[in-house]
């Protein structure tokens, strides 16, 4: 008896190890960085940068394992697959705050290179552009304007208010790819790039007098881009890799970077699912099926620009990288080709999402609720007569009768039409890329949003002239007075309404997920891990 519960224990001690992804570990942290000189020890650092060839010269000895960008390698330190993460000191402590990193920094002894420097594509259009480059570098530098605006972005994280915003109005554009997650040099604040590399493009652009288009790509991709001649510089926490020398031109350094040497505060213990979410590594699922938010940890999420959703996305899903798009089909191509792990969208658009995607399903969690308001110019006189139509619409029911004709089979219901003529005209900014709410059917703008503003405009006898424009110029295009009133599905929000007002609230919605996992895989899970996994997370707990 006793030979077979050892036995078991046995069996079930190895099934627990498989199952927690057991990984070796050194038991001993190296006092300084020079003490890791040793196969004993795995530094994870950046794929094709300085610091990886770095790290390689001076510590020969040691196993060396390439990263794409810093959350993989952080990542991979939480798990246990490398000991130590070498990686620019300012971008990793402005992407880990104190509290939430788990990480203890040990004593860099050795010389690491790590310069910051602009790349740029060796055919460029422009001539002479590295010389303007480094021209422009020095002249910063003289001026102390690269320790100010260092300084700035270390202090507040801000917008800066001492970089001119006015765009060139050159036809000629110098496009400029960063990956926006190296904070503080280029990273996402609400739906905009901002950061010290932001600010030297705007210099540039000023030098120049070129206009300058951001592109947001992901880490790994940005010497793709140069190469194959879709973009002209890259400018995002970028170092000098020898290997590349022969592919594309870097400028002078604009900025002296210090290599910091990172490990995790229980270096000494057994990397455990106390770092990563724990169904991660728990659930018996595909690779790249979804089943929670918490699934979603270090993912791939796509959101639209302009929209609140990436500010939802941040708060309730650990370390996302957040891809902006400009509609709802181009993110739900990208959903499909499995670009992203998962999209961000209102629980409307996910249903009509999901009536063309069977292999599609909304997560069960929500991240927040919304209230769609009709935005108009501050202190329009249009906002009482608005807010009356909508409050006697929602008495009467008839919105909620629009909702329920566009929740049906769209195809077989049509849009409401113009049979007035009204006293004057309304022009109204929408985006028709947003079903059930507005999008194209049969030729013509339909859905719920296009119904509602017909029947306000019946109601104050006012001609509707509808503007179909991207979502990210509407409320521009009220503050400009191209538009009289916006109707797109618009979250009612603190910050917008700092520059235009919002009728009340006409609809409200919740934000949900939608994942490339299909809804009987997700059912079948649930919102549980499973049994057996509770049982093997208990049995690690004794242990841990």
């Amino acid at each position: 008896m006793r030979k077979r519960v050892a036995l078991l224990f046995v069996v079930f001690g190895v099934f627990l190890a498989i199952c927690t992804g057991c990984n070796g570990f050194s038991e001993e942290p190296p006092a300084q960085a020079s003490k890791a000189n040793s196969s004993k020890y795995k530094i994870g650092v950046e794929e094709k940068s300085s610091i990886s060839e770095g790290v390689a010269s001076q510590l020969p000895k040691a196993q060396i394992k390439h990263y794409p960008d810093l959350i993989t390698a952080y990542f991979a330190l939480q798990v246990g697959d490398i000991d130590i993460l070498a990686y620019d000191e300012n971008v990793l402590t402005h992407t880990f705050n104190d509290s939430m990193s788990g990480l203890t920094y040990i004593e860099n002894d050795i010389d690491v290179p790590n310069e910051f420097v602009i790349a740029m594509n060796k055919h460029s259009s422009i001539p002479d552009l590295k010389g303007i480059i480094n021209r422009l570098i020095d002249s910063l530098n003289a001026a102390g304007t690269l320790t100010e605006l260092n300084e700035h972005w270390n202090k507040n994280l801000k917008t800066n208010p001492l970089i001119s915003t006015k765009e060139s109005d050159s036809e000629q554009i110098l496009r400029i790819a960063t990956s926006a997650d190296v904070p503080p040099f280029s990273f996402m604040s609400g739906n905009q790039i901002v950061g010290l590399d932001v600010d030297i493009a705007k210099l540039l652009e000023e030098k120049l007098n070129i206009k300058t288009s951001i592109i947001k790509m992901d880490r790994n991709k940005l010497v793709t881009a140069l190469k194959n001649n879709d973009a002209d510089l890259i400018i995002s926490a970028f170092t000098i890799c020898e290997c590349l020398r022969h592919e594309i031109d870097y400028s002078k350094p604009y900025f002296i970077g210090k290599t910091t040497f990172a490990i995790r505060n229980d270096f000494d213990k057994e990397a455990t699912l106390s770092k990563v979410p724990k169904m991660t590594y728990l659930e018996p699922k595909k690779p790249d099926e979804i089943y929670k938010l918490a699934d979603l940890s270090g993912k791939s999420i796509g959101v639209q620009s302009g929209t609140t959703l990436d500010e939802q996305v941040q708060q309730l899903i650990k370390l996302p990288r957040i891809q902006y798009f400009a509609n709802i089909p181009e993110m739900t191509s990208a959903l499909e080709q499995r670009d992203l792990d998962g999209i961000a969208v209102d629980y409307s658009v996910a249903e009509s999402i999901l009536m063309h995607h069977s292999d599609f399903s909304i997560l069960k969690e929500r991240l927040n609720k919304d209230e769609f308001g009709i935005a108009m110019g501050k202190n329009s006189p249009l906002k009482s007569s608005i807010d009356s139509c909508i409050s006697i619409l929602q008495k009467k029911g008839e919105i909620q009768k629009i909702k329920d004709k566009w929740s049906k089979n769209k195809s077989a219901v049509r849009a409401m039409k113009q049979d007035w003529v009204g006293t004057d005209t309304l022009v109204v900014g929408t985006e028709a890329l947003y079903a059930p709410y507005e999008f194209y059917q049969w030729g013509e703008l339909s859905g719920i949003d296009i119904d509602i503003m017909y029947t306000i405009g019946k109601m104050l006898n006012k001609n509707i002239k509808f503007a179909d424009m991207n979502f990210d110029v509407l409320i521009p295009s009220l503050v400009n007075e191209k538009t009289d009133l916006c109707i797109a599905a618009m979250s009612i929000t603190e910050e917008r309404s700092n520059f235009i007002d919002f009728s009340i609230p006409y609809d409200k919605n919740e934000s949900v997920i939608v994942v490339h996992t299909p809804q009987h895989a997700l059912e079948k899970i649930g919102d549980s891990t499973g049994v057996l996994s509770h049982i093997f997370q208990k049995i690690q707990d004794l242990f841990d």
